[in-house]
């Protein structure tokens, strides 16, 4: 930039010189033209007189390109000067230019013709120096290097501190990444920035919440896990120290034994094979492996419902379905049919003797919707929103009567979203429950 502006300045200088020299040139040759026959002395006086010239040296040459008079003590007079721009001047072009001396000084010329009578007499070769040009362009260069070392300067301190600023959320990101490695209590990045390295820091803080909470879930689920085994194993090891402290014990009471235990097995057998259904629905590999086609959803409540009519006439409870006709998802059999089985089983468990279950299908805004309404015990406010936690029961007491693991609705749940889709839930404590599975209706 300062190159450009240096060599801009220079010419338009330059420019300016030249035209003034020009000007100049051509005053002298108008009083000249006004003459005839004039001689040096009258030239010199004419010159002085009119103040022309000053600071330069003028020169007259005849038609013939020999000089006729030098300001210059006569020192090229009576010589031939048959330059290009004095050729020029006597067909009767003006010119101006610039060059250097013998010194290598800058010079600046010009040469007009000298006309009389629309006649060309003579040129005027007038030349003058360009040492203040120099001299100005000297300090402006001057000027220049050392504003362009101000600001190299200036920029390098400012590119140093902004440098400093971008790098150091970057530099505390890192190092309180690596505090993290080596404490695992707190997983939160406090580090306030903006940009690309708060959108970073905001997705880290996310992804580590998620994990933490993943994490959470996981103890959770082992511990509710641990808990679940343990009681059926406790009955099963108390039920046998009972028996081996009881030797002479009667058949009738060995029989009893171990029938209570054998309820105790299949209830044991039952959570096991619940934990292996979540495990293959959470694994990523066994997903992929999943068969889906496309399938009858009424058909498959149809079935449901024909599946679980005998424990609801085991107590007395209505059992209604209701399908508004055929409708056809791509699903995977064995999930979706676990999902339904689940949710009516659970809705057949809760509700008293005497008590009315119904289902129904039917389709809306390109959804499946299966409905199954109770006349059950019903779920507290608080309580809707943890029903399907894995080992979550709302009654407990009854959970162990009926053989339940606090499982169901979360395979019931997770098989679901499997297909896209959701579980709502509308309750009244004491007056029933309404769970609507919606599940997308696609065929690809």
């Amino acid at each position: 930039m300062s190159f450009y502006v240096t060599n801009s300045m220079r010419q338009y200088t330059l420019q300016q010189k030249e035209v003034q020299v020009l000007g100049q040139a051509n005053v002298i040759s108008g009083y000249i033209a006004q003459y005839q026959d004039l001689s040096e002395s009258s030239i010199n006086f004419l010159l002085r007189q009119q103040q022309l010239g000053s600071g330069g040296r003028v020169l007259m040459l005849d038609c013939d390109a020999v000089v006729t008079f030098d300001s210059n003590n006569g020192a090229m007079q009576g010589r031939m000067m048959p330059s290009p721009v004095v050729l020029d001047a006597l067909r009767g072009n003006n010119n101006a230019e610039e060059g250097e001396d013998v010194s290598g000084d800058l010079i600046i010329s010009a040469t007009v013709p000298i006309t009389r009578d629309r006649k060309v007499m003579g040129v005027i070769y007038y030349q003058t120096s360009g040492t203040e040009i120099t001299e100005y362009m000297d300090k402006i260069r001057g000027i220049l290097l050392m504003l362009t070392v101000l600001v190299c300067i200036l920029v390098s301190v400012v590119g140093f501190i902004l440098a400093a600023i971008i790098t150091e959320p970057i530099r505390r990101l890192t190092h309180r990444l690596e505090e993290m490695s080596e404490d695992d209590d707190n997983a939160e990045l406090d580090i306030t920035a903006g940009g690309e390295i708060g959108t970073l820091v905001n997705s880290f803080n996310k992804m580590t919440a998620k994990i933490k909470t993943q994490e959470e879930k996981r103890q959770e689920f082992v511990s509710n896990a641990s808990h679940e085994l343990k009681t059926p194993l406790s009955s099963i090891k108390l039920i046998s120290d009972s028996l081996l402290n009881a030797p002479n014990a009667s058949r009738e009471t060995v029989e009893e034994f171990l029938t209570d235990m054998n309820v105790q097995v299949d209830r044991l057998t039952r959570i096991v094979n619940k934990l292996l259904t979540l495990t293959k629905m959470d694994s990523s590999a066994s997903v992929a492996r999943m068969e889906f086609s496309v399938l009858n959803l009424s058909e498959i409540c149809a079935n449901v419902v024909k599946a679980l009519r005998p424990l609801a006439e085991q107590k007395s409870i209505n059992l209604d379905f209701f399908a508004d006709g055929a409708i056809y998802s791509r699903v995977e059999r064995d999930r979706i049919w676990e999902a339904i089985y689940n949710i009516l089983d659970n809705s057949i468990k809760y509700t008293p003797a005497g008590g009315r279950v119904s289902m129904d299908i039917s389709k809306e805004n390109g959804n499946a919707i299966i409905t199954v309404e109770d006349t059950g015990i019903g779920i507290a406010p608080e309580e809707l929103y943890k029903i399907f936690d894995r080992f979550y029961r709302v009654d407990k007491a009854r959970a162990r009567e009926t053989g339940g693991t606090g499982l169901g609705l979360s395979i019931a749940l997770t098989a679901v979203e499997l297909h896209g889709g959701n579980i709502q839930v509308e309750s009244r404590e004491g007056e029933g429950s309404k769970f609507m599975i919606i599940i997308p209706i696609t065929f690809k």
